[in-house]
């Protein structure tokens, strides 16, 4: 068996691993280390062995709030929904929307009781003026300063592991905001507040910025009088050189970013629409096939912002490479389900797009293993090494030739548990 190392881009031949418990115990050439009697034995010959993947931008669905069943079936529905991942390899997943619900799902996972992937989860987000209605069920208005305070220090105090801010917050509530959560030390991420733009966020030193928000507004070389404030269209009005110079201002700020390239390309023009579209897998619970059958986002956006979005691709795929190219975070995430990603389907999906706008295949999956680990932390981690949590893929094909390899699962090992490929799907289809 041989195992992808993602710190070093190398894959290292004939190896074998230990696990005891939710930890590697032991890595090395097979013919010098000894499985332990009665151990369970896993079968890697002509295999590669990777990290768990990690999705680093999800929405665990669904919530109570807004639909005809109560809390106990919104929970059952999130321990199915949180199982797909596991299907896919992914074995952490970053939720970007938080209920209470999620502490308690995050809770039984991490004791074992849920099989799932292990979450980590931002609190209800924070706006002062609600972009969309919807964000009612999910979110928090913060309309003062002491709002903004308040809510930071509650979500600590609750558990949460992220403060998530987003496009329309009061510049004096978004600065109390980092300045509180500083304070009780817990990261904000998420959007970019309209009123603070791109460098404010990386003065603020953000933990993490989603979606590329602003990048498209500071990318923009047009004079000022000609820019309109239209979203995304200054994607088709940038250089190489500001892109080059944002990346730059971005590794000097130590913001990380997460494109989620998969929903936006998932936003489709009037043209793709009217083009088939790739059917949704056979073993998902009927609730979220019905879920991600109603999530398209076109209808968000105009025609018109609908192009643009497409024009502007391949100018935001140079953004993530510069980001990459230049030592700034990067982390892989995709905002299922939206635009009917699937989970854990969507974050190949991610890392193959990534490779598309420019990375190897092995800086793709970085993104997704060693970067996460990084971000969250967890120096050493997102690897194949004693002392790293037992999370691991094995895949028919090595993902650092070719990243559709990722495609080609014989197994997860989630927390130490090994379920073979098609195991999940069962369990989902007998559920």
């Amino acid at each position: 068996m041989g195992i992808a190392d993602v710190e070093t881009g190398e894959t290292l031949p004939n190896r074998t691993v230990i696990v005891r418990g939710d930890r590697i115990v032991a890595v090395g050439p097979a013919d010098e280390v000894s499985v332990p009697p009665g151990a369970q034995i896993v079968q890697g010959a002509g295999r590669t062995v990777i990290p768990g993947l990690c999705d680093m931008h999800v929405h665990i669905a669904p919530h109570a709030a807004g639909h005809d069943f109560d809390e106990a079936e919104a929970m059952r529905r999130a321990r199915e929904y949180v199982l797909v991942f596991l299907a896919s390899g992914v074995t952490t997943i970053r939720n970007m929307a938080g209920t209470p619900l999620h502490l308690t799902l995050r809770r039984e996972v991490a004791e074992g009781r849920t099989i799932g992937p292990r979450i980590l989860t931002c609190g209800p987000i924070l706006e002062t003026r609600f972009t969309f209605p919807e964000m009612a069920e999910f979110g928090v208005l913060v309309t003062t300063p002491e709002d903004a305070r308040r809510a930071v220090t509650e979500q600590k105090r609750a558990g949460f592991d992220f403060i998530k801010v987003y496009n329309d917050i009061d510049a004096a509530i978004y600065d109390e905001i980092i300045a509180a959560a500083r304070e009780v030390g817990i990261p904000v991420v998420g959007h970019v507040a309209y009123q603070k733009g791109l460098e404010g966020a990386l003065a603020a030193r953000q933990a993490s910025i989603e979606h590329l928000r602003s990048y498209d507004f500071a990318a923009d070389t047009r004079p000022p009088s000609e820019i309109d404030g239209a979203r995304f269209v200054g994607w088709l009005h940038t250089t190489p050189r500001r892109i080059e110079e944002l990346a730059e201002r971005t590794a000097a700020a130590g913001v990380w970013n997460a494109p989620t390239m998969a929903v936006e390309r998932g936003i489709r023009t009037d043209e793709e629409v009217a083009q088939p579209i790739e059917p949704l897998p056979a073993a998902l619970p009927h609730w979220l096939a019905a879920e991600l059958e109603a999530s398209v986002l076109e209808s968000l956006f105009s025609s018109v912002q609908r192009a643009v979005l497409a024009e502007g691709r391949a100018a935001r795929g140079a953004m993530v490479a510069a980001l990459d190219r230049v030592g700034a975070g990067l982390l892989a995430g995709t905002d299922c389900p939206g635009c009917r990603l699937v989970p854990g389907r969507s974050l190949i999906r991610e890392l193959e797009l990534m490779v598309e706008a420019g990375l190897s295949p092995w800086r793709a999956l970085r993104t997704a293993t060693i970067n996460a680990a990084t971000f969250l932390g967890e120096p050493g981690a997102g690897q194949i090494k004693a002392g790293c949590r037992a999370d691991m893929l094995l895949l028919d094909g090595n993902p650092f030739d070719d990243i559709a390899a990722l495609h080609r699962q014989a197994g997860v090992i989630a927390n130490g548990q090994w379920i073979a490929s098609g195991e999940i799907e069962r369990r989902l289809l007998s559920s």
